[in-house]
């Protein structure tokens, strides 16, 4: 049995909060700094920035000295608090998941950041945060969890495992980073985290003024400047975005451990994220238009549990890059138990109109108005009208549903089309809903939902009598799924 013993973090994990609480406060204090100085500089402007980094460095220090954890066979006990002292007791066999990564500082000292989560925390924030701990010790960690959890079986089994070298199921070569980054999009999110920082010295650029420029070029036939302009930010921006995903997708693997799939991933933040099969509550395919035109595909499976590994709360990435007909064999060595090359029913005809007519609701008056606006070459606009409408007829082409005796699959959309494989005991919810048009058509909207909370797919005008049929499904005896 592990003895308790009080430890404390490696003196990195100083730096490492000193660091990201400094990183939330440059944007305000670049301001306070700016507003003073708005009428000449003086050594008081930088008075309370001065005081706001020397505040942060000693809570820094006095956070590391009053941080303490431990833990035997059965619990993980951490202690924490300047002013007011927090204990919490977790039980080894209620965590969920541990992700490990390596940022910056921790891989100067040689040591990593270990987050651990639990059902009870928020979902996308890990329950303890062990910001600097020896690898040793987070194995240690790892396996101390594997035997409560696996309390009744042999106990030795999962130490063994981690010891024991694992071939890996999936890596992604150089080129395939360099397609995943190239085809990951991510520049309207660089341009809108480069809005929020702008927004921060509204104060002090004056908006207004260049508002009423853009409206004077634009008026006096600069146009082109600024679609140019506008261009440059947004190839700038995808540059930056090509950059990061090379960044957080290098030296990428997946491993399988026993009952517990490892994906590791990162260059600069080396993390690796411990995924219990058990808490595995689907598979999701993604395919983007220019991924699918190539053959390629992105793989993530959804878990009880919050962002393990940075992106959506519940999913995590198993595969940034694929070739599809890698997909089947990757996932069956990961979870054997789910069903991919399965047979799709279509949409019923009678639902294509409805695809064909629901993206030109929201779109004729505002292309009408720009082609009258700008007429005579305005006119040009209104090929987007019968363009939305293929594209309408391209989503109902791929939307369709399948179903067996223990799982549920779903497929929606076009530009990004979506593949959902869910398990019969892991639908938490099952939802039918039809408006007054599609009553008239005898149509319904299926939307399925599992844990997390909010994680769901739906697919739009399958046949009612479908519907009904995926529905008693689900309300039939599950201790009958074969």
């Amino acid at each position: 049995m592990t003895r308790k013993t009080k430890r404390r973090l490696h003196p990195i994990a100083i730096m490492a909060g000193v660091g990201k609480e400094l990183k939330n406060m440059i944007a305000p204090l670049l301001v306070i700094v700016a507003a003073g100085s708005r009428h000449g500089f003086s050594w008081n402007d930088i008075l309370v920035p001065l005081a706001a980094l020397i505040y942060t460095l000693v809570m820094g220090v006095l956070s590391w000295v009053r941080f303490t954890y431990e833990w035997d066979d059965r619990c993980l006990v951490v202690e924490e608090g300047v002013f007011v002292r927090k204990k919490r007791s977790i039980p080894l066999e209620r965590i969920h998941g541990i992700s490990i990564t390596e940022g910056i500082w921790q891989r100067i000292a040689g040591v990593v950041q270990v987050h651990v989560e639990t059902p009870g925390n928020v979902p996308g924030e890990a329950e303890v945060i062990l910001r600097a701990i020896a690898r040793k010790e987070a194995r240690a960690l790892q396996q101390c969890v594997e035997r409560a959890k696996n309390r009744n079986g042999h106990v030795n089994e999962p130490e063994a495992a981690t010891h024991r070298s694992l071939s890996p199921l999936f890596t992604l070569t150089m080129k395939e980073i360099w397609i995943a980054s190239l085809t990951s999009g991510g520049a309207l999110g660089v341009v809108a985290a480069l809005c929020a920082f702008l927004s921060q010295f509204s104060d002090f650029i004056p908006y207004e003024a260049l508002v009423r420029d853009i409206q004077s070029t634009w008026n006096g036939h600069g146009r082109w400047y600024i679609a140019l302009l506008i261009l440059s930010i947004l190839l700038a921006a995808y540059g930056v975005a090509i950059v990061q995903n090379m960044i957080r997708y290098a030296s990428f693997v997946v491993r399988k451990q026993e009952d517990t799939i490892v994906i590791a991933r990162g260059w600069l933040e080396r993390k690796a994220v411990s995924v219990p099969v058990d808490r595995v509550q689907g598979v999701v395919i993604h395919e983007s238009w220019l991924r699918r035109f190539f053959g390629y595909a992105s793989v993530s499976i959804i878990h009880a549990g919050g962002a393990l590994d940075g992106g959506p709360s519940g999913e995590a990435v198993l595969c940034p890059l694929v070739k599809k007909h890698r997909i089947v064999p990757i996932v069956q060595a990961c979870l054997p138990e789910y069903r991919l090359d399965v047979p799709f029913c279509p949409l019923p005809r009678r639902a294509k109109s409805r695809y064909m007519l629901r993206p030109l609701y929201w779109l004729t008056i505002p292309v009408g108005m720009a082609a009258y606006m700008e007429r005579p070459w305005g006119a040009g606009l209104l090929l987007v009208l019968p363009l939305a409408a293929w594209i309408g007829a391209r989503r109902y082409r791929a939307a369709g549903w399948a179903l067996s005796s223990k799982q549920l699959s779903l497929r929606s959309g076009w530009f990004r089309r979506t593949t959902v494989h869910l398990f019969k005991r892991h639908v938490q919810s099952l939802e039918i809903e039809t408006t007054w048009w599609q009553r008239k058509k005898q149509l319904a909207t299926i939307s399925a939902s599992v844990m997390p909370i909010g994680t769901y797919s739906r697919v739009v005008d399958v046949d009612e009598e479908d519907a009904a049929s995926i529905y008693r499904w689900l309300q039939g005896e599950r201790s009958n799924e074969t």
